[in-house]
C-alpha cells in the first residue's frame, strides 16, 4: 500500500520507509540512554592504550596511576603518575578544592582506586615520571596527601621555575 505525501513534500511514503524510520528512532533513544554523564567516579584505565593528561606519556604502570574529576567534560582526566596529577591540579587550581574527585590507585592493588585526599604514600617509589610517590594502605606508606603533594610541587618548582 502507498501513501502519499502532500505533492510539496516529494516523498512516497512507503510501509518499508516507515518500519525504517520507527526501528532508526527507536534505536536513536537506546543509544541517548547510554550518553548521560556518569557521575564522579574513577574507571579502568586501557594500560598501554591511553596517555597520561599531563605528561603524553602511554600509561604503562597501574601502580602509579591517578585520575582527577573533570566536571566540564564529564569524565575523569588520566595519569601515569600521581606526581603528573598532582602538578596538573594545582596548575587548574584544584589541589585542595575537596569537591573535585581525585583518586590514586593503590600500590599493592592496582585495581583498586583510593580517594586520593585520604590516601597514604611512600617516598622513594621508582614511578614513570620519576615523581616518587605511590599510594596504599599499609604502614610502609607514612605521608599523608598533603605531605606528598607539597614535596612533589616544591620538586617540580625547583626543577622548572617559573
Amino acid at each position: 500500500m502507498l501513501m502519499r505525501c502532500p505533492p510539496e513534500a516529494g516523498v512516497v511514503a512507503t510501509r518499508r520507509r516507515f518500519v525504517c524510520m520507527a526501528l532508526g528512532l527507536a534505536a536513536a533513544g537506546g543509544l541517548t540512554g547510554c550518553s548521560e554523564e556518569a557521575g564522579p567516579a574513577p574507571r579502568a584505565i586501557k594500560l598501554k592504550r591511553e596517555s597520561c593528561d599531563y605528561c603524553g606519556m602511554p600509561i604503562g604502570d597501574l601502580r602509579y596511576a591517578a585520575e582527577i574529576w573533570n566536571a566540564d567534560i564529564g569524565r575523569v582526566r588520566v595519569y601515569d603518575d600521581f606526581g603528573c596529577a598532582v602538578i596538573a591540579a594545582s596548575q587548574r587550581k584544584e589541589l585542595d578544592r575537596t569537591e573535585v574527585g581525585f583518586w590514586v590507585a593503590d600500590e599493592g592493588d592496582p585495581a583498586r582506586w583510593l580517594p586520593a585526599r585520604s590516601a597514604r604514600y611512600r617516598e622513594g617509589a621508582a614511578t614513570p615520571m620519576g615523581h616518587g610517590y605511590a599510594a596504599g594502605t599499609e604502614a610502609r606508606h607514612p605521608a599523608d596527601f598533603a605531605t606528598a603533594s607539597a614535596a612533589i610541587c616544591e620538586k617540580a618548582l625547583c626543577a622548572h621555575p617559573t
